[in-house]
C-alpha cells in the first residue's frame, strides 16, 4: 500500500489532535520545556528541508527555548550546545561541512532524515552524502503502514535486489518507533522510515527489529540520527515524542 505525503500528514495530525491544543509557534512563545536556557539552535535549511511540517513541529514543541537560524546564517563556529536539523532531504557539501564543523566544536547535532519523501535519484544522493560526511549507512525507505513484520523487512533488506520503497505488511495498528535512549519509550510513527546500519555508534530506535535511529560520540559533540521523522508527531502533539525531545535537549 502506497501512501501520499498529504495522506501521511493528515493522519499524523488527526490521530493526535485530541491530545493537544495548538499554541502559536513564534520564537517568544512558551512551550512544554522547563524554564531554562537550553542553548538549542533550530536550523532552517529552506529547500534542503523536505518536511516543513517537521520544522514547525520542533518550533511548536520547543516554544521559545531555541534560536532560529536560516541557511544563509549558518556558521560552523556557531556557539550552541545542540543543533537540530529537521526533515533533511538534499544536502550540499557546504551544509555537510558546516554540520561537521559544529560537531568538531563540541555541538550535539540531531539530524532528522526526510529521505522517505525524496525521488529515487534524490534519495541516492542523500544516501551518498550521509555516508561520505557522517559515515552513516542507510538503506532504502520502508513503508511502515502496510505490512510484513519488521523482522521480515530486515531479512528482505539483506537479500537480493529490492525496490526503492519496501513495505511492511498488515500491521494491526499504526506502527511505533521504540527508543531505548535516553530512556525507553514508544513514539507513534506515521510515515516511511530509513533503515540504518549499526556500523559505528549505538542503535537507539527501532521499528520492530529494524534499526532506524542511532547516536555516536565524535571527537567533539554527539551525532544523533533519526531515520524516522519525529517533527510531524511533535506538530500533532504526541506526548511521547515531546517527552523524548525534552529529555534529549536537556542532556
Amino acid at each position: 500500500m502506497k501512501i501520499s505525503r498529504r495522506y501521511f500528514l493528515g493522519a499524523a495530525a488527526g490521530s493526535a489532535a485530541a491530545l493537544w491544543s495548538f499554541r502559536p509557534m513564534g520564537l517568544d512563545t512558551s512551550g512544554f520545556l522547563p524554564e531554562r536556557d537550553f542553548d538549542c539552535a533550530l536550523l532552517d535549511l529552506n529547500a534542503h528541508c523536505v518536511l516543513r511540517e517537521s520544522l514547525q513541529g520542533y518550533q511548536a514543541a520547543l516554544g521559545g527555548k531555541y534560536r532560529h537560524f536560516l541557511k544563509a546564517g549558518l556558521d560552523s563556529k556557531l556557539l550552541c550546545r545542540m543543533a537540530i536539523v529537521p526533515g533533511l532531504g538534499s544536502m550540499d557539501p557546504a551544509v555537510a561541512e558546516t554540520l561537521l564543523g559544529l560537531l568538531e566544536a563540541g555541538t550535539d547535532v540531531l539530524l532528522e532524515s526526510g529521505a522517505g519523501f525524496l525521488s529515487p535519484a534524490e534519495f541516492t544522493a542523500h544516501q551518498k552524502m550521509l555516508y561520505r560526511y557522517f559515515n552513516i549507512e542507510v538503506a532504502t525507505p520502508v513503508d511502515l503502514w502496510s505490512g510484513k513484520s519488521a523482522d521480515q523487512a530486515l531479512l528482505s533488506r539483506r537479500s537480493g535486489p529490492r525496490p526503492r520503497t519496501k513495505q511492511l505488511d498488515s500491521l494491526e495498528s499504526l506502527p511505533y518507533i521504540g527508543y531505548s535512549w535516553p530512556r525507553e519509550t514508544q513514539v507513534r510513527d506515521f510515515s516511511r522510515a530509513i533503515p540504518v546500519s549499526v556500523g559505528e555508534g549505538e542503535v537507539i530506535g527501532k521499528a520492530g527489529a529494524l534499526p532506524v535511529a542511532l547516536k555516536r560520540r565524535t571527537a567533539g559533540g554527539r551525532l544523533i540520527f533519526l531515520g524516522s521523522p519525529l517533527g510531524p508527531a511533535l506538530l500533532a502533539g504526541d506526548l511521547q515524542a515531546r517527552s523524548w525531545l525534552r529529555l534529549v535537549t536537556a542532556l
